[in-house]
């Protein structure tokens, strides 16, 4: 076990244990991850989230005091940046400290050539730090094709809980989260794809969909 004492569990451990021959503890109200006991005071916790990739064994006592690991596929942006993921910090003035924290020095009309300058220059550590910002400035610039979309924050149930941001529309039911995967796959996994060429294909999805809405 770690200093934690948990152990993670790959899908193939995981379906070593039958949850039908285990008895089930609680599920937790800080992540809603469902716990089941095994011997000598330990768990197994399966986290309650379709995308999880990974289980836990761990203490009883970890469980009851939400001890719980950041696993790789949960140290996203989203999570190390938490706190602004809401509809009060998720701000201008908030982005543009983010970006003189990293030495980026925003300037509206410059922006997408700027950032994509910019970025080459980047740790891995500061390419998740630049997303936040980013997304938000790219978002800023779709909300003038689509004013009444908003910011929408979707709480992400997985070991370490943590909000999503995306725009959404709830009007048309027209949301822009492929921003957030196609960003993710530029910073975070090195697609070659411009910061342009993201608005571009966001800009030509919503258009596309807005002559459809107009008709109705």
């Amino acid at each position: 076990m770690a200093q934690e004492s948990f152990k993670v569990l790959s899908q193939e451990e995981e379906r070593k244990y039958d949850l039908k021959n285990l008895k089930f503890y609680k599920m937790s109200t800080y992540n809603e991850s469902l716990a089941y006991f095994l011997e000598d005071g330990k768990l197994l916790v399966n986290p309650n989230t379709p995308s999880a990739e990974h289980s836990l064994i761990m203490n009883l006592a970890d469980f009851d005091n939400d001890k719980f690991p950041v696993l790789p596929e949960n140290d996203t942006p989203y999570y190390r940046f938490k706190g602004l993921m809401n509809n009060t910090d998720f701000t201008e003035s908030n982005m543009i400290e983010i970006f003189r924290q990293l030495g980026f020095n925003y300037q509206n009309e410059s922006f997408y050539n700027d950032a994509e300058k910019f970025m080459k220059t980047l740790s891995v550590d500061d390419k998740i730090k630049f997303f936040i910002p980013v997304l938000y400035f790219i978002g800023e610039d779709l909300r003038k094709l689509c004013p009444d979309a908003n910011w929408s924050f979707e709480t992400i149930y997985y070991f370490q809980p943590f909000s999503e941001v995306s725009l959404y529309n709830e009007r048309n039911n027209f949301s822009f989260y492929d921003l957030n995967t196609m960003l993710e796959g530029k910073l975070l996994n090195e697609n070659s794809i411009t910061f342009k060429n993201i608005y571009k294909k966001l800009e030509t999805k919503y258009l596309k969909n807005k002559k459809i809405w107009d008709l109705r």
